[in-house]
């Protein structure tokens, strides 16, 4: 049996787990200037990825964006790649998987003025980042992929944003009720966020498993990412062209 939201709390810190109102349409980014300077950040917990998935994301960032920007990775692992900023995760060990993603937004991780593009391990970088970094509203996510929107109607495998009191919201507000009542940081970055998010082009951001390659559905010469949830991973893809970008170190 699928895991299904529950919904037993009607709230948490205030927050209403209930399922927002899907926004239709779903409202798009706007393009602004590139931002000066970039914090670029992954998040790299337990043994489903080894330390070469934050290696091959450090060195698909540095050929693909041209801002500068410091590539930070959120870890309890004490080895990370040469040129990764190693930082503490900001909850608890019991807060497994993508739970984790949740302390991102802790007020005390990145200075409030920061530009923030947030990165999974497992997505695949095959062409310029610098027109997704260059998205100027204040909360950017992929709009979710799969056809159920009842858990999320965001995917949270790509984000930008610049820290506020809202997205601190994000971390402040969360407590382990949280963690059963909904399926994952999306449905909850949702509910806290709900109408001041922004979703990415379609084509800027595609999924391997739904856009059904080789005959993609969104993907054009502009895609600049390829998302990995669900199976199989980049390592096993048997894509050629996204292994090789996956896997080319500079």
């Amino acid at each position: 049996m699928s895991r299904m939201i529950t919904q037993s709390l009607k709230s948490v810190s205030g927050i209403d787990l209930r399922t927002p109102p899907l926004p239709a349409p779903p409202k798009r980014v706007t393009l602004g200037d590139k931002p000066s300077r970039l914090t670029v950040a992954c998040v790299w917990w337990g043994t489903s990825y080894g330390i070469d998935y934050v290696a091959n994301l450090r060195d698909g960032v540095a050929r693909h964006l041209s801002i500068p920007h410091d590539f930070v990775c959120i870890t309890p692992h004490t080895k990370v790649p040469e040129g990764v900023i190693r930082m503490s995760p900001m909850l608890s060990s019991h807060h497994e998987g993508w739970w984790q993603k949740v302390g991102l937004f802790s007020p005390d991780l990145f200075g409030a003025s920061q530009r923030i593009l947030y990165l999974d391990l497992d997505v695949v970088i095959i062409n310029s980042l610098d027109t997704i970094a260059s998205s100027r509203d204040p909360f950017c996510m992929i709009e979710n992929y799969g056809p159920n929107k009842g858990h999320a109607a965001h995917n949270s495998s790509v984000m930008l944003w610049t820290p506020t009191k809202n997205t601190h919201s994000i971390f402040t507000k969360f407590d382990s009720g949280v963690m059963k009542e909904l399926h994952g940081d999306q449905c909850w970055i949702w509910r806290v966020m709900q109408d001041e998010i922004r979703n990415f082009e379609m084509y800027q951001c595609v999924s391997f498993k739904y856009e059904k390659h080789p005959q993609w559905k969104h993907a054009t010469e502009e895609t600049s990412v390829v998302v990995f949830h669900g199976q199989p991973k980049p390592h096993n893809c048997g894509n050629s062209h996204i292994l090789q970008e996956w896997s080319n170190a500079l």
